[in-house]
This record gives C-alpha cells, sequence and structure tokens, in this order.
C-alpha cells in the first residue's frame, strides 16, 4: 500500500498561432491533408507565399489514400515536384503532421515506396538551393487546412486544380 500524497497541477497555456512570414528573401510553403477514413479518400493542398505574405500560387487535388500518413506524403511529393520545378528557393516548407517531418528528417531504413520518393526529391532540392522544413500548428496552417478540405468535396479523383490568386473562400 502507497501512502505518498500525488500533487497533480493541470496548468492551461494558451497560445496566439497564426501563420507567420518566412525570413525576407524567403519563401513559404504550406501542406495539408484532409482523410475520409469511411471512403479512402484524401484530399491535398499546397500553398505558396512570399516573405510579405503574398500569395504566389495554390493548388488542392483530391486523392485515393489509405492512411492520413500517406495523404500527407502525396502532399508533400506534390509540394517538393512544384519546388523544384519552379525554382521556389530558399523555401521553408511547414505542415502540421509531425509525423511527415520527423520521416523527412530521420534517415532511418524504410520500405515506404513514398517516404523513399520523398527523400529523394528532398535530396535533390537541397541540391538546388535552401529548403527547410517545420511543423505548424493547424491554425498557423488555415488556408492549407480550408483547401485540402474542400479537395475532398470535388467530384472525381486526380484533378490538379491550380489558384494563381487565393479562392474568395479563404481570403
Amino acid at each position: 500500500l502507497l501512502t505518498s500524497k500525488k500533487t497533480i497541477y493541470n496548468k492551461v497555456i494558451r497560445l496566439n498561432v497564426k501563420w507567420e512570414r518566412p525570413l525576407k528573401g524567403w519563401l513559404k510553403v504550406n501542406i495539408d491533408r484532409a482523410f475520409n477514413s469511411n471512403n479512402l479518400e484524401g484530399g491535398i493542398s499546397v500553398v505558396v507565399r512570399d516573405s510579405k505574405g503574398k500569395w504566389m500560387s495554390g493548388f488542392l487535388k483530391k486523392i485515393q489514400a489509405t492512411s492520413p500518413l500517406q495523404t500527407e506524403l502525396q502532399d508533400l511529393l506534390h509540394a517538393l515536384q512544384l519546388i523544384i520545378k519552379e525554382q521556389l528557393f530558399p523555401v521553408d516548407v511547414e505542415t502540421d503532421a509531425t509525423e511527415v517531418v520527423r520521416v523527412i528528417s530521420e534517415d532511418y531504413p524504410t520500405n515506404n515506396v513514398l517516404i523513399y520518393k520523398c527523400r529523394l526529391l528532398v535530396e535533390e532540392a537541397s541540391r538546388q538551393g535552401t529548403i527547410s522544413f517545420r511543423h505548424s500548428f493547424r491554425k498557423g496552417n488555415m488556408v492549407a487546412h480550408v483547401l485540402a478540405k474542400a479537395a475532398l468535396m470535388e467530384t472525381s479523383y486526380n484533378n490538379l486544380c491550380t489558384f494563381v490568386l487565393p479562392p474568395e473562400h479563404v481570403v
């Protein structure tokens, strides 16, 4: 029988989370996904903004997926392809998926084809310019989140919907 007293403190810490501009001269790419486990569907989105917060481009896409991680990795794959193709450097890539940041940052062996492809693209991007990855809380990533949820509403899969201006529902 233990007779020690145990004191538990529940302290609430409130954070003011919002989207933050990248450093001057840098770009920021925010990615997010939405996943519907009932239909095995994912919605992915990428938003690119400059150091003043100005919208540069964005897209959404509905995909078939088996898990939230697979959906987020598909999103990262598309973002990396865009970064390389459009030479978007130096760039901060932000996601609210800590698992994605971890699997990209760590160099442990994997048999996951998506992780492998993403790592190859990260290496290629790193040879071309400066790229960093970081976690962002959802509230700091709301534009990408809204677009990812909108992607789930699309009627067909794998149609890339590109925005040269921000859509009205995210302004």
